[in-house]
């Protein structure tokens, strides 16, 4: 009897589950959240400059989604950058850069500051300064940059910093 009780149970929990089943995948692919945007790097060209014998050169578009912080990190070499649409806050945690106003006004960012770039706006990233940069705007941002790296390095590396206010 109590095999026959077990079975009708087990029989109605698997219809049950059968009915259910389309409700609870629509119910869980609702409750699943979207993966953040992320910062798309494209290669436009590059080049092994002899003159800087194992170090490629680069002109990469890097674009910023609204809303987003990037990482503190630094690069392995230097970079040289234009914002061509948007605001990019940016902010030097160790080190120090020169950038240029589209005005052609000049300036030094130093660790510990932060200032906004617009469309027009350039600057310099040397090597292994560390800092982060963050879209808090609604519209997206292009980067126009020349990276000279070693050969076959990544274009950045994370590191462990508190961002500096």
């Amino acid at each position: 009897m109590h095999r026959t009780i077990l079975r009708a149970i087990g029989f109605a929990l698997i219809g049950l589950l059968m009915l259910g089943a389309s409700g609870l995948v629509a119910t869980a692919t609702e409750a699943t959240p979207e993966a953040p945007p992320a910062v798309v790097r494209t290669v436009i060209q590059e080049g092994m400059p002899s003159a800087a014998p194992g170090q490629v050169l680069q002109l990469v578009r890097y674009d910023i989604p609204a809303k987003i912080s990037l990482p503190v990190h630094i690069h392995p070499g230097m970079q040289v950058a234009m914002v061509q649409s948007g605001t990019l806050h940016y902010t030097v945690v160790e080190g120090e850069m020169n950038y240029t106003r589209a005005n052609g006004e000049a300036g030094v960012l130093k660790a510990g500051e932060s200032t906004d770039f617009m469309p027009g706006d350039s600057l310099v990233e040397p090597q292994g300064m560390i800092h982060f940069g963050e879209n808090l705007t609604d519209e997206p941002v292009v980067l126009i940059v020349a990276s000279l790296f070693e050969a076959g390095a990544p274009p950045s590396s994370l590191v462990e910093a508190t961002p500096a206010a």
